[in-house]
């Protein structure tokens, strides 16, 4: 083996053991977070489920709220590869459903990252309200403007409160039900109650106008 190859080879196996280790902290902050707040949780207590010395998670945190903050971007930039990369061609319900059936994969193959993201009580909203803005560009028959008194603005929140809260209920739920089929199901529902909802008040006044 020469020199570079030896150099190279050291690295892969410090990169790793770097990866390795963050991952190890950072399921146990999951597991933490399941029984106490963020600000309850301590540096002792995160190291001994983790069964890693003080020193080393020093090495690349400086205390927890710092490694919320990395794994918040982290995450982020691991959903928006997601979304991004499937956000073209959105026309249809099929073409819809398509593209909520790779975040419904994306998330069983991922749930602690994708729970971790989208339950608000974890991220303070930041992330979340980061990720509703990438979802609301490929959300269709929600891209109208309307004005203030008009409640069909709501529309677009209404789908991503929904699409979200019913992601976590079905992971909740143990994903039994395939993502195709939940895809399937979400766009759909999301599509024929949107458009029912714009019909009915299309022609929507304010009692001021009448």
């Amino acid at each position: 083996m020469s020199n570079i190859e030896e150099r190279l080879s050291k690295v892969n196996a410090n990169d790793r053991r770097v990866k390795r280790t963050k991952k190890l902290l950072r399921d146990s902050l999951f597991s933490l977070l399941q029984t106490k707040s963020i600000n309850e949780i301590t540096v002792t207590a995160l190291t001994e489920i983790a069964d890693i010395n003080r020193a080393t998670f020093y090495f690349y945190y400086t205390d927890i709220i710092d490694m919320l903050d990395q794994i918040q971007n982290e995450a982020y930039e691991l959903f928006e590869d997601v979304l991004i990369g499937t956000e073209e061609h959105i026309n249809s319900t099929e073409s819809f459903a398509k593209y909520i059936e790779n975040i419904l994969l994306f998330c069983k193959a991922n749930p602690s990252i994708a729970r971790f993201v989208i339950t608000r009580e974890y991220t303070n909203n930041k992330v979340l309200k980061k990720i509703k803005k990438l979802l609301a560009k490929n959300v269709p028959v929600a891209m109208e403007n309307y004005s203030q008194d008009d409640p069909r603005r709501f529309v677009l929140n209404f789908a991503l409160n929904a699409l979200t809260g019913t992601v976590v209920d079905w992971m909740d739920d143990g994903m039994i039900i395939a993502p195709d089929v939940m895809a399937e199901f979400i766009a759909n529902m999301y599509i024929s109650g949107s458009i029912k909802a714009k019909s009915k008040f299309e022609s929507y006044t304010t009692e001021d106008d009448e």
